[in-house]
């Protein structure tokens, strides 16, 4: 692992793959708890309409029955939903949790021998020449424009 490319290819690897983890667990629990509650209020209504279903006259009470089984039935589906998307986000903590830590790679820590030292070399051209240097570059043209330079205005 000394190889600091592949250190920094293990790091964004790692960064991947934690944010992906934490990104299904984000997803599976924002699902998680609307599911819980709209089953939670789906198995209060099934047993109002149950319950309901009682009172009314004989001939709508069957229709109360089938009406609460049916309500009954979307909460137990709403439920399983609910559990499944707990498990998953459970699932999903802990794939991010056993991940191995990829240390950042940072230039202090890096041995002298893979530090990269930039304008060490001295310029091409002389750095005067460069920065006076016209358009159509001749000789004559710096000289005029050291000579305004140094005139004041008006003189």
């Amino acid at each position: 692992m000394g190889n600091t490319q592949e250190r920094i290819k293990k790091r964004r690897q790692y960064l991947t793959k934690k944010g992906a983890a934490y990104t299904k667990l984000g997803f599976a629990t924002l699902l998680a708890v609307p599911f819980a509650v709209l089953s939670f209020l789906a198995l209060l209504a099934a047993l109002y309409v149950f319950a309901l279903s009682f009172d009314a006259r004989a001939e709508l009470a069957a229709g109360g029955i089938l009406l609460s089984l049916i309500v009954g039935f979307v909460s137990v589906c709403l439920g399983v939903a609910a559990f499944y998307c707990a498990y998953a986000a459970r699932r999903a903590h802990r794939e991010a949790r056993q991940l191995p830590y990829a240390p950042p790679v940072s230039t202090g820590a890096l041995p002298n021998a893979e530090v990269l030292l930039r304008g060490s070399e001295e310029p091409a051209q002389e750095q005067s020449k460069v920065l006076l240097r016209g358009a159509n570059s001749t000789g004559a043209a710096e000289q005029e424009l050291l000579r305004s330079s140094r005139q004041l205005p008006g003189s």
